[in-house]
């Protein structure tokens, strides 16, 4: 598997790395979030750009800025969760398009999440615009309603790698036990097919297995929560890097 690197931080290689989401709703608020999630166990960060209410292209450059000098050298994801994915708030592809090339433009993220559910032209214009920038994409994909065959898993996780994703994220929703077992061993199986890192979660309190096996399975973060949690499932980060210290296994 390749790694990749964001600022000095190593993603899929050693410890299953820790992400805490913003999901503030205001620059202040923002700000002040990444400052309470830095003094935790954290070893980047997510903003979600569509928790922001009434904000401007220029409102959010502004508010990135402030937030890369107050995380100095922790990576910040940028996200902008589309409603059909669970996100708060709808963006036209054009304006989605525009809003992730400035920031990148202007370095201020250093790594962009974006939804494989986007239209194909749009994924393939936005991936070799940000690589030519040297910005890192993650593809993502969500189930909130169930949890898909193992070989579905696998395989989307694959379309995102054959789409030149860095990373490969895919999350779902469990209505039993097995599930939760289905979605980690097609994590295991994609982390040791592919050659990117996987990112994969089974969400609600049935899933919380999953957030904190990557050791075993291969999943190469965990999402933990200071506040708010952005997703169902996801465990408070204190308590997060005590399991994820007690099971690492390398």
């Amino acid at each position: 598997m390749n790694a990749v690197l964001l600022k000095k931080l190593t993603i899929g290689s050693g410890r299953q790395k820790i992400c805490v989401p913003i999901t503030a709703t205001t620059k202040e608020e923002v700000v002040n979030s990444a400052e309470q999630i830095l003094a935790g166990p954290v070893d980047f960060i997510e903003w979600r750009i569509d928790f922001m209410k009434n904000s401007s292209l220029t409102d959010l450059l502004n508010t990135a800025g402030q937030l890369q000098v107050v995380l100095g050298q922790i990576p910040l994801l940028v996200t902008f969760r589309s409603v059909n994915e669970g996100g708060k708030q709808s963006i036209g592809e054009e304006e989605y398009f525009q809003l992730y090339i400035t920031l990148a433009k202007r370095r201020l993220a250093d790594a962009f999440d974006l939804e494989l559910s986007r239209p194909a032209e749009t994924r393939r214009s936005l991936v070799n615009r940000l690589h030519e920038m040297g910005r890192k994409v993650i593809f993502s994909a969500h189930h909130f309603s169930d949890t898909p065959p193992e070989s579905v898993i696998i395989s989307t996780l694959k379309k995102m790698e054959a789409e030149d994703a860095d990373i490969a994220k895919i999350a779902v929703m469990p209505c039993s036990p097995a599930d939760v077992l289905v979605l980690m061993n097609a994590t295991l199986k994609a982390s040791e097919a592919m050659t990117v890192p996987v990112i994969t979660m089974s969400m609600g309190a049935l899933g919380k297995l999953s957030r904190i096996s990557g050791s075993v399975t291969g999943s190469a973060v965990t999402f933990g929560s200071v506040d708010q949690a952005s997703a169902p499932g996801q465990i408070e980060v204190g308590f997060l890097e005590q399991i994820l210290n007690q099971l690492q296994t390398n």
